[in-house]
């Protein structure tokens, strides 16, 4: 399951694939809230991409209720919580539905938002007179301690391998998606459980040339590169982004540039943007200095700035709408990785040969190679042209491929 329920519009509770008792379970507790029990709120807590998000709202379209959504940046304090929650909490709609209240991420409540937050929480559980549903990433996390009074627990565990592909292959079929089953499994087999993940990962690769599925190797970390973008984007606080690109094992540079091809995909603000981008330039300027002068206490100014003051130069909630893009680079890396792999090992070859530094080759004697290759070739006989490989080979270790790379590719 993925917390993208647009994608699933079309399915119910029984047909979602993944954590089956978890959805039987929230589906027991909507039963019951509607045949008039009472019933205290649960917390759907488990790893992001699990599918909270969806069974929820699943849940809430099977039996009739209207859901009213908050997420992290909703939980400012006491007073916008009463003016979101208190009436909707109390109410109905002008069609009699109940009101679903569904607090997501609750967990990224910490100590930052008003002091009151969390009683203001707690009153409308116990004023309330429609179902609430909190979700979490870790039901024991300490700042969410004073709900376990107030809630059942109902877990989503990691979906194994075979669960994802299913669900991508269900996504493909539905989006149309460009993407070979071969593709597909790969993502799933380095998914980490996560399917929203996954179908980002599959959104990305849609349509993209077959080498471009080197680059997902790239997000087989601790911390995955898109959640790290989300904890950056969405957050509203200053300890979920740095804990965030702390977490993760994606290089400093390379995760400045995941950050800066994104921003405008999620900031659709102009100030917004204006404003994350002047914190990323700072960032920039202090991981340069840090490198230049070998002083690395800098990189705690450009750790802040790059996490929690992109997150926190926004004043509006991020759109969710457009999908996340690998930077230009790791794309064009990505294109040309067979193209440098063949330069590389020309490249290697000629050392031995001539004794001098690659960037010396590079520039000056794999050029000149070039045109001897590209003229022999172009204008030799077959016979000729044999003859051109065996010179290459004899005189330099030159395979016929590496001599036709030489003559085609190299500028």
């Amino acid at each position: 399951m993925t917390d993208d329920s647009a994608l699933f519009e079309d399915i119910d509770t029984d047909e979602v694939i993944g954590n089956e008792d978890a959805v039987s379970r929230l589906s027991k507790y909507a039963s019951d809230i509607n045949n008039g029990a009472k019933r205290k709120p649960v917390m759907l807590s488990g790893p992001s991409g699990t599918g909270k998000s969806l069974a929820a709202h699943l849940a809430a379209r099977e039996h009739g209720w209207h859901v009213v959504e908050l997420n992290a940046s909703d939980y400012r304090n006491q007073e916008s919580l009463d003016r979101m929650l208190l009436a909707a909490s109390q109410s109905r709609t002008i069609f009699g539905k109940k009101n679903l209240i569904l607090l997501d991420e609750i967990d990224e409540l910490t100590g930052l938002f008003d002091k009151g937050a969390s009683s203001a929480i707690t009153n409308i559980i116990s004023n309330t007179k429609n179902p609430i549903i909190f979700t979490a990433n870790d039901y024991w996390d300490k700042r969410i301690s004073f709900l376990r009074n107030y809630v059942d627990n109902i877990e989503f565990k990691k979906l194994p391998p075979p669960a994802v592909f299913r669900i991508l292959e269900k996504v493909a079929k539905k989006t149309c998606a460009k993407v070979s089953r071969e593709t597909i499994d790969m993502i799933a087999n380095r998914s980490g459980g996560d399917a929203r993940s996954a179908i980002n990962d599959m959104e990305v690769l849609n349509g993209a040339p077959e080498e471009s599925v080197d680059a997902i190797g790239l997000r087989d970390r601790r911390v995955d590169i898109f959640a790290t973008l989300d904890k950056i984007f969405f957050s509203n606080t200053y300890s979920a982004p740095i804990a965030a690109s702390a977490n993760s094992d994606v290089e400093t540079d390379m995760l400045i540039r995941w950050i800066d091809e994104n921003l405008p995909k999620r900031y659709i603000d102009g100030k917004d943007l204006a404003m994350a981008y002047e914190m990323l330039s700072r960032a920039t300027m202090f991981y340069t200095r840090a490198s230049r002068a070998q002083y690395y206490t800098y990189w705690r100014y450009m750790n802040v700035m790059m996490s929690s003051g992109v997150a926190l130069a926004k004043d509006h909630y991020p759109d969710k709408s457009t999908r996340y893009g690998f930077p230009k680079m790791i794309s064009e890396l990505s294109r040309t990785k067979e193209a440098r792999g063949v330069g590389s090992t020309i490249s290697k070859k000629l050392r031995k040969k001539i004794h001098v530094n690659a960037a010396r080759i590079r520039k000056g004697e794999m050029r000149i190679l070039a045109d001897m290759a590209k003229r022999m070739l172009k204008e030799g006989t077959d016979e000729e042209k044999e003859q051109t490989y065996d010179f290459f080979y004899a005189k330099l270790g030159l395979e016929s491929k590496e001599v036709k790379w030489l003559a085609e590719n190299f500028d």
